[in-house]
């Protein structure tokens, strides 16, 4: 019995060796990786191909051999095939959030996005994503990388795909309602998929500081480079997105862009360049930094933090865990169980007499339950403590849904408030029962105007020159104590100075050449001014 069962076997291997042949599996069999430290390597993929990982740990399993990809990790994790052959025409594979912060997973094939994983507090459940379809045929490589540095650590497991996909003509038709809107130190593009016979696979974006666009070359593909900032982008959109955002852009700078819709990839890639390819621009708005707060000095900066209720438990600075795991400011109720707490971190009173258009943004972050955090504005508050004493109206902003998930909050309109003391607070609650913990980090406030030299503005004369600059750069003052920093477009710190002389010259010779923006704070009263520098 035990021959024939044997020679049965033999027989249906044999008969369906072709399909197996035909598809592709990999259980990472060969990843090396078992401890919880994260590592880079290499291994033999069941395809034969050669696999490489950065920054994977091997403790998170969901079966056998599983590589779990990093958070915050330099250089990004990543897990990535060698050169597969046989086409790709649908791929799926196990996944698992490792930790508490929620996954933000990006799959490429040849380089082409073909989706994005996410999780919502979902620690150690296993799932699906279920077919993907890809259609690319011939030689293909499969990616799986961090979206950014707040995606949490992911485990994948058993990526499995169907051979196949067929080389199509180029796109019917171009994309239709293609604009370019410019909000704060972004331009957004949108648009409309193009429809007809033949679908584009993807759509190829050109985005320069001159008019002048000249068109892609079937056979080509042209890889991703997304700093718009030095005055040439380009980027590669999947069909079903529609949209696309340029960001860390100077201010008062036009740019134009074009868009191509393109079947396949590789060699075998095929634009749509007849015609009139769609084409946009859009001019960003003349902004200057009211006032930003990275925390990156580990102390709250020019922001204040008044507790109402609950003295034990107040505004801190967490030294890590912020954006790019640097310091942030932290606020918890608990201690030894939950606490009733009513603490706020205020802003120093801001000038919004001189300036148009100001805009609000930060980022948040949050774990276990609690009530949500406030975001509030007054333009009646004294500054001197107790924050009960003026009026306050609610702003309304994204927040973090929890997971430790840093969260945007969106470009906040508060222009219609005006004075030449404005508040911005974060207001913390929490009760016996219920005591969230939230983060908030990279605060920003700007507005419109207030470029010029020599200026009076938010209560202290200055003066800085020339500008734009070269190695040196002046800073005349009137008599005080000041701290004067300068961000980059991004709002990374690259310079910072304490300032006592009424007259100062500062070294920029390490800067690149670019656009910052140069603040000055008071630091008796509290004031602070900024404008644009330009280093040569």
């Amino acid at each position: 019995m035990k021959k024939i069962t044997f020679l049965t076997l033999m027989i249906i291997s044999w008969a369906i060796s072709p399909m197996i042949y035909a598809d592709g599996l990999e259980t990472f069999a060969n990843f090396p990786e078992t401890g919880n430290t994260y590592e880079d390597g290499t291994f033999i993929g069941q395809d034969g191909s050669t696999w490489t990982y950065y920054q994977c740990r091997g403790d998170k399993l969901i079966t056998n051999e599983t590589p779990c990809l990093g958070k915050n990790r330099v250089p990004t994790a990543e897990v990535c095939s060698g050169t597969i052959s046989g086409g790709c025409l649908t791929l799926n594979f196990d996944y698992m959030q490792a930790f508490s912060t929620n996954v933000n997973l990006e799959v490429y094939i040849n380089s082409f996005l073909v989706t994005t994983i996410t999780t919502l507090a979902e620690q150690g459940i296993v799932k699906n994503t279920g077919d993907i379809n890809v259609n690319i045929p011939g030689d293909f490589t499969i990616k799986f990388i961090q979206t950014d540095d707040l995606s949490g650590q992911v485990s994948i497991d058993n990526i499995a795909w169907i051979s196949g996909g067929a080389i199509n003509p180029e796109p019917t038709n171009y994309p239709t309602n293609f604009v370019a809107s410019a909000e704060g130190f972004s331009i957004n593009l949108d648009w409309d998929d193009a429809t007809g016979e033949q679908l584009p696979l993807a759509y190829l974006i050109f985005g320069s500081d001159n008019a002048n666009i000249d068109p892609p070359e079937d056979g080509i593909p042209v890889e991703d480079d997304i700093n718009l900032s030095d005055g040439w982008a380009t980027v590669n959109v999947s069909y079903g997105v529609e949209t696309y955002t340029f960001t860390g852009l100077p201010s008062s700078s036009t740019y134009y862009f074009k868009i191509f819709p393109y079947t396949n990839t590789g060699s075998d890639i095929d634009y749509k360049t007849d015609g009139t390819p769609p084409e946009a621009s859009a001019t960003t708005p003349d902004l200057a930094i009211i006032n930003f707060e990275d925390f990156n000095d580990t102390t709250l900066g020019t922001w204040a933090q008044i507790s109402v209720v609950g003295p034990d438990q107040f505004w801190y600075i967490e030294d890590h865990y912020g954006i790019e795991d640097s310091p942030c400011a932290k606020m918890s109720g608990y201690s030894g169980g939950s606490n009733e707490n009513d603490d706020w971190l205020i802003s120093p009173p801001m000038n919004f007499a001189n300036f148009t258009n100001e805009s609000f943004s930060f980022f948040s972050a949050l774990n276990y339950t609690g009530p949500d955090l406030e975001v509030k504005i007054s333009v009646d508050y004294d500054g001197g403590g107790d924050p009960y004493s003026a009026t306050w109206t609610i702003l309304t902003a994204e927040l973090s849904q929890g997971g430790w998930q840093w969260t945007a909050s969106g470009n906040i309109d508060v222009s219609g408030f005006n004075g030449t003391a404005v508040y911005i607070a974060f207001q913390y609650t929490s009760n016996n029962q219920e005591s969230a913990t939230w983060e908030v980090d990279n605060i920003l406030i700007t507005g419109e105007g207030n470029t010029g030299i020599n200026e009076f503005t938010g209560g202290f004369e200055y003066k800085i020159y020339p500008n734009p600059a070269n190695e040196n750069l002046n800073v005349n003052v009137a008599e005080g104590n000041y701290e004067l920093k300068i961000h980059t477009i991004l709002g990374k710190l690259v310079f910072a100075k304490s300032i006592n002389s009424k007259t100062n010259t500062l070294n920029l010779s390490e800067l690149d050449k670019g656009i910052y923006f140069v603040t000055i704070r008071d630091n008796k009263s509290g004031y602070m001014v900024s404008e644009k520098l330009v280093v040569n």
